[in-house]
């Protein structure tokens, strides 16, 4: 019995763990390997591949992508009629931005300096949770929640504030025919 024990503590598997035991960044470099791979290969790897993409163009008559390799997009970003979006979008980013750190820094924060472990826990499980959905049905969700006859009109009914919400539709650059099209509709749907 004292020799299979014996020969158990040094068999291969021990001497695989007390080299990574004495070798920590060996082991930091196994563990991390996978997933900077994974990282690399699929996330900068399709990056790649639509920077690739965006040196293509189509056929204006059949709307097909034809692989001549061109510069007419880039061209096109330059135009005057595109300075518009290309302004609503770098703004729309920067206050989408600054809100989510407003909103961020406060809870880690508490979560830091306050909080036990079961309200960490909660915290973080709040702060992931959003996070795990698809982008996409949150952003419908949350048009559906901010269009007329939705749950934020009917909060805002309640409250006897449609006068309120109305008026504050028609600042230019804020409004919108209703909350989930407007400019402050969407900054409340990606913050």
């Amino acid at each position: 019995m004292s020799a299979v024990i014996a020969n158990h503590r040094s068999g291969p598997l021990r001497g695989i763990s007390n080299l990574l035991y004495r070798r920590s960044t060996l082991y930091l470099l196994l563990l991390l390997t996978p997933p900077l791979l994974w990282f690399g290969v699929i996330y900068i790897g399709s990056l790649f591949a639509l920077l690739w993409q965006s040196f293509y163009t189509f056929d204006d008559f059949t709307m097909a992508v034809t692989p001549d390799l061109t510069l007419a997009n880039y061209v096109a970003l330059f135009n005057p009629a595109n300075y518009d979006i290309i302004l609503r979008t770098l703004t729309m980013a920067i206050a989408v931005s600054l809100a989510s750190a407003v909103l961020a820094f406060p809870i880690a924060y508490y979560m830091a300096r306050f909080a036990s472990p079961k309200e960490k826990a909660f915290f973080y499980i709040a702060v992931m949770l959003p996070m795990w959905a698809s982008y996409i049905v949150k952003a419908y969700a949350w048009t559906v929640i901010l269009a007329k006859g939705g749950i934020f009109y009917w909060l805002i009914q309640q409250l006897h504030l449609e006068t309120l919400l109305g008026s504050l539709l028609t600042v230019p650059g804020v409004g919108g025919n209703t909350l989930s099209t407007s400019h402050l509709g969407r900054f409340l749907v990606f913050t």
